[in-house]
């Protein structure tokens, strides 16, 4: 009867050798005899017509027979050792022929985009193929032509030859064979009769297997006539080793071709493979010893292995245990392979148990180049990789083309996808699973994982393939039969989108849920992997030694910062990795309780009273079940992150990384932090983690990428939380004058993600935007929209990572994809803060303020600076300033000479952005030196030797010799001066080395460090005051995004591909430098203004003063209702605040109507607040307020 056809690879016959040839042709001796002299067989057993590339596949055998002249191709390639291109080409029912799927090449990087020609040629009617198929004889040519052969203008050189041999079955023609040679190489006229003859042969062998197999009601039955011909060679090999008895090789080859293999196995291996893994075979069997009853099986008997170069074969037996060593050894074979090579994974498993129940499984690794070079990591690439340019040469060998059409499709699915992707078809007697992952999967953890789900669902797999592609796409297509008959058919369906859910979630896996060897499921695991990092960072305080030692030094702001560090030092240290999963191993119920609590966030209908019950009651249960008080901590740190989550996408399956929206308030102290964020995100990746603090409800920074060199990973961990917060509220306090509060971002990659930072910028980015995009996939207990602008930062600048955050914004359907990120090319109507020296307007302002206040002549000024020539900050602050510049730092290494450093040469490397390792050393004087970061042992003109550049770098602004009128760190890591290390900030007579600051490096000097300084008189402006040009730069830029309609923006805002520069462009940017002047000279003064009444000690307390007045005064007019109430007020606070270019340009009501409310409103709150607070300091009064309105309705009136 006529049955489905499997699909393709699964029913292919055996590629047949030299030796299949002849032993067919000497086994169908008498049939041929009896035949026409095409070797037709009888009317009454004509095979049925087979039409190769149809589109309706409508007979049985057809897989068999293309996978069986894909043997025979491979086996003339073998016989004729001169053929370069072996091809068959078979009718398409219309009288033409088309390339079939069975080819072979010499040279596969040569002849692929051959065969890629031919599959697009269509059919083929004319030319020396198509009279070789008219004809029924063979054809030979001499110096070939596009006419005769497409795609023949792609082989290199001349003097190439070709055959074409028809080989007839039954009535009809079943394939004109190809064979490509070197024109001296080509054979005669005999030797294309044999081989014409051979072909015949064995093509009617195939076709009668074919027949054989469509009547055959097992696989495992057909298995030894199919393969009858591979199976004598077989025999024949293992007898000529004389090894084993004859009686056993004949009894135990019979069982291995009778145990339920699937016929590709056969298809794939050559007869010396089989004959080799037999014996491995035989072997195990024989060492089988008889247990007495009760006895415990050896499972181990049955595994072994063959282990070559380009490829391995492993055996065992289906046994948990030994499985897991099998995909061990796997894994480790696929880790062998040398770069730019894929490694494919074909497993097979035996339908039939071979020992103690157990059927067999073979896993078969192969080691193929990639054809072409794979894109460059950060290569934006429209279109969909074409298979013929990202798959191995293995695979586009051996696979059909309606196999690798299917995997063009996946292909083309996954294009631009961050998250994996699953299909499901149906196949008899089954179903077919293809899994894709957008970056390489570990073989060993999707193995494992598979075949658990797999036991757990009723599921079983007979065999499964694993194929990568330089693109870095991983597919596990999956053969899959139901083993519980009482299911209902869309029981099953759901056990395979179970399956299809389980699997994907192992590309979000994070770290700690790799490492975690409890008995739970992907979706578990995924969650108390997350719950690590929330309990590793946030961890509550409760030793009642620690409450109290912190009490006794509260009046001491100092030493209890100190102690905070050191006790959240010690909580990390306590809950690493290990130390949470051994708690989770330990008590698999309880974790498993905790999970299923967090699954209730996701019934957000559901009362909150039971679910805080619910809670409660597992509270007591992990207090009275848990003995080790930091065991019972962990459980209770996953409930409060379980309480703390506000929003998250854990439960959709479609993510790139795992990300939640927490309510800081559940688990950040005030106690301990001077404000708590507005909104916090944690976003968990399987190479990273991050979070993402804002706080205000508009907020915007950069996102930084923390790379971990030299084992310095554990530091930054231990550190990144408190590294996120500071950055995000510096940035809160120099936001203090534009609308978007203080936000930031951090990235930290896993030690072995060191090289992955675009991977994780995008799955980071990703995961954020499925949080504010609405998504039916998303819990949302918050119930509010939420926006996030998101800039560069170290690590992230590059051009391509902010374009890419952009257009992925806009490919996902975000309204505000224009301004989700600044940092854009001048083409996408961004401000480059390095073109134009936003950044260092402001720093240069502080810089002018300090000398003028000082009456301090800047050309007579000397200063060191941190931060080179390359970077944006050092680069501009050489360009704008006048000084005496007697030393600069950078990533290169030193440059030093106290008699000032050459102006003009300085200003070349800043042109060029270039460090210091560029400078011109003929350009110092007696006493300068350049000591770069590889240098070692370096004498200085004073003598000393220096035996470490790097060392000498790092800590050059600490340096004795180091002093200057003026310090201007421009770039250098946070804590860079500290409460350990501020004391080398001063002369051996306690003077300080650098009486004037201005800190143009986020976070450059500790808070701690920076009283030190001001006790000793140093005049130091704080880095928020300082470095806040950049911000407002980006606060107009997306401003302008946010107000113009597409069109106009692409008009007026966006620098045109020749480089032609918008009127408008021009304007504005030349009215971003003037308002960020403007903002730091008003700050200054304000700040200045305060330190000469003698109110307060500290600038660098005044700086935070002021921001804080300014963001409570802002705050209480955004909360108050006034803008709301008092439109004329907002209008007339808006028509000051507002770009008077901008506001001319869009006028006030498209301005209204595209901008979002709140970001209008946070515009009128921080313009407001910032002129109240420059203008009358931190003493203004409530009175004055008014006074001040009244000023902003007086404006409107005239």
């Amino acid at each position: 009867s006529k049955a489905t056809v499997s699909v393709l690879n699964c029913t292919h016959p055996s590629a047949n050798m030299q030796h299949a040839v002849r032993s067919v042709a000497r086994r169908a001796a008498r049939r041929a005899a009896r035949a026409a002299p095409q070797y037709a067989r009888p009317t009454a057993l004509a095979a049925p017509q087979v039409r190769f590339n149809s589109t309706s596949v409508d007979v049985p055998t057809e897989p068999l027979i293309e996978g069986g002249l894909r043997g025979v191709v491979g086996t003339v390639s073998l016989v004729e050792q001169d053929a370069l291109y072996v091809e068959a080409w078979v009718p398409d029912g219309q009288g033409a022929l088309v390339a079939g799927d069975a080819w072979v090449s010499r040279d596969a990087e040569k002849y692929m985009a051959v065969r890629q020609n031919h599959e697009n040629a269509g059919t083929v009617s004319s030319g020396f193929l198509a009279n070789a198929y008219k004809s029924m004889e063979a054809q030979t040519v001499d110096g070939l032509s596009e006419a005769d052969v497409p795609g023949a203008s792609l082989l290199e050189g001349s003097g190439y030859s070709a055959v074409a041999i028809p080989v007839a079955y039954g009535q009809e023609t079943t394939a004109v064979f190809m064979l490509v040679y070197k024109s001296e190489k080509a054979p005669d006229r005999t030797q294309v009769q044999r081989l014409s003859a051979d072909l015949t042969v064995a093509v009617a062998h195939i076709m009668e297997g074919a027949m054989h197999s469509a009547d055959s009601t097992t696989g495992s039955a057909a298995n030894e006539e199919v393969f009858d011909a591979q199976k004598s060679k077989v025999l024949d090999l293992l007898k000529s080793e004389g090894v084993f008895s004859e009686k056993t090789i004949e009894d135990e080859v019979h069982n291995f071709y009778t145990l339920g293999l699937s016929p590709l196995y056969f298809a794939q291996n050559n007869p010396m493979q089989i004959a080799r893994h037999v014996t491995g075979f035989i072997g195990a069997r024989k060492s089988v010893i008889d247990l007495d009853e009760g006895g415990e099986p050896d499972y181990g008997v049955m595994t072994f292995q063959f282990i070559g170069k380009k490829d391995a074969t492993f055996f065992c037996l289906d046994e948990l245990d030994e499985r897991a060593q099998l995909f061990k050894r796997v894994q480790e074979y696929s880790d062998g392979s040398p770069e730019g090579q894929a490694t494919s994974v074909t497993l097979f498993r035996t339908t039939s148990p071979l020992l103690f129940g157990k059927s067999l499984i073979m896993a078969t690794a192969t080691r193929s180049r990639f054809l072409s070079e794979p894109p460059a990591p950060d290569a934006v690439q429209e279109d969909a990789p074409d298979i013929w340019k990202c798959a191995s040469a293995s695979f586009l060998r051996q696979k059909s083309k309606r196999t690798r059409l299917r995997y063009q499709e996946m292909i083309k699915t996954m294009h631009g996808r961050l998250a994996a992707g699953a299909e499901i078809r149906d196949r008899e007697p089954g179903y077919v699973v293809m899994l894709a992952f957008p970056e390489p999967m570990q073989l060993e953890t999707g193995f494992t994982e598979l075949f658990s789900v797999l036991d757990l669902l009723d599921l079983q797999c007979d065999q499964f393939f694993v194929e990568s592609f330089n693109n870095g796409m991983t597919t596990y297509n999956v053969y899959l039969r139901n083993l519980n008959d009482s299911l209902q058919e869309a029981e099953i369906r759901r056990n395979l989108v179970s399956l299809t859910r389980r699997m994907t979630a192992l590309a979000v896996l994070p770290a700690a849920a790799r490492s975690n060897e409890a008995l739970l499921g992907p979706r578990a695991k995924l969650y108390l992997g997350c719950a690590q990092v929330f309990t590793y960072h946030f961890m509550p305080q409760q030793s009642e030694d620690f409450v109290a030692l912190r009490g006794k030094l509260q009046d001491d702001r100092v030493m209890m910062d100190r102690l905070d560090r050191m006790g959240r030092q010690m909580q990390k240290h306590a809950v690493t990795i290990n130390r949470f999963n051994a708690t989770v191993e330990k008590y698999p119920e309880l974790a498993t309780a905790v999970y299923n609590n967090f699954v209730d966030v996701r019934r957000p209908g559901r009362d909150a009273g039971d679910r805080m019950a619910s809670t409660s009651e597992l509270e007591k249960l992990i207090k009275n079940t848990v003995e080790d008080p930091l065991d019972e901590q962990i459980f209770l740190s996953c409930l409060l992150f379980n309480k703390s989550v506000q929003k998250t996408n854990f439960f959709s399956r479609e993510k790139a990384a795992t990300s939640f929206r927490l309510d800081p308030k559940q688990f950040i102290s005030a106690n301990e932090y001077p404000e708590v964020p507005y909104g916090l995100f944690m976003v968990v990746g399987a190479k990273f983690e991050g979070f993402h603090i804002r706080f205000r409800d508009i907020g915007r920074g950069g996102i930084r990428m923390i790379k971990s060199p030299n084992a310095s990973y554990f530091r930054n961990q231990q550190t990144l939380f408190e590294e996120n917060y500071n950055l995000a509220y510096t940035q809160q306090l120099k936001n203090k004058d534009i609308p978007e509060g203080g936000s930031k971002g951090t990235i930290l990659l896993n030690p072995d993600a060191q090289a992955d930072d675009l991977d994780c910028y995008y799955q980071y980015i990703d995961s954020l935007l499925d949080l504010i995009i609405p998504n039916d996939a998303v819990v949302d207990l918050l119930g509010k929209t939420e926006y996030l602008f998101f800039g560069p930062d170290e690590g992230t600048a590059g051009e391509n990572m902010v374009v890419w955050a952009a257009e992925h914004a806009r490919k996902r359907g975000y309204r505000f994809w224009k301004s989700v990120t600044t940092g854009k090319p001048a083409t996408m109507g961004g401000i480059p803060h390095d073109r134009y020296g936003m950044t260092t307007r402001s720093v240069h302002q502080n810089v002018l303020g300090v000398l003028r206040v000082r009456d301090m002549k800047e050309e007579d000024v000397t200063k060191v600076q941190t931060g080179g020539p390359d970077g944006d900050l050092g680069s501009n602050e050489i360009l704008i300033s006048k000084d005496k510049t007697i030393a600069i730092c950078d990533g290169a290494g030193v440059v030093y000479d106290p008699a000032g450093l050459n102006r003009a040469e300085l200003t070349r490397l800043a042109e060029e952005r270039v460090m210091i390792d560029h400078f011109d050393v003929s350009k110092l004087g007696p006493d300068g030196y350049r000591v770069l970061i590889g240098d070692s042992n370096v004498t200085l003109p004073d003598g000393r030797v220096i035996e470490s550049g790097l060392l000498f770098r790092n800590e050059f602004h600490l340096d004795e010799n180091c002093t200057a009128d003026l310090f201007v760190p421009c770039g250098g890591r946070p804590n860079s001066v500290n409460i350990n290390n501020v004391h080398r900030m001063f002369r051996k007579d306690g003077t300080p080395r650098f009486p004037h600051i201005c800190e143009g490096a986020n976070l450059f000097i500790t808070r701690d460090a920076r009283a030190v300084l001001e006790d000793a008189g140093v005049v130091l402006m704080k880095d928020a005051t300082c470095n806040k040009g950049g911000v407002t730069s980006s606060s107009l830029e997306v401003l302008a995004a946010l107000a113009m309609a597409e069109d106009q923006h692409n008009e007026l805002m966006c620098v045109k591909p020749d480089g032609t520069v918008p009127e408008f462009y021009s304007k504005y940017v030349v009215d971003v430098q003037n308002t960020i002047e403007d903002n730091a000279r008003q700050e200054f003064e304000a700040c200045w203004r305060e330190r000469e009444a003698g109110t307060h000690k500290y600038m660098v307390e005044i700086t935070d003063l002021l921001s804080r007045k300014i963001n409570s005064i802002n705050d209480m007019i955004q909360n108050s209702g006034m803008l709301d109430t008092n439109v004329r007020l907002r209008r007339c606070i808006l028509e000051k605040a507002l770009p008077p270019l901008l506001l001319q340009e869009c006028g006030m009501e498209q301005i209204v109507e595209r901008v979002p409310k709140e970001y209008l409103d946070a515009i009128c709150g921080a313009y407001f607040a910032s002129r109240y607070v420059y203008k009358y300091g931190l003493g203004g009064s409530e009175v004055q307020i008014l006074d001040f309105v009244q000023d902003f309705t007086k404006f409107a009136d005239n």
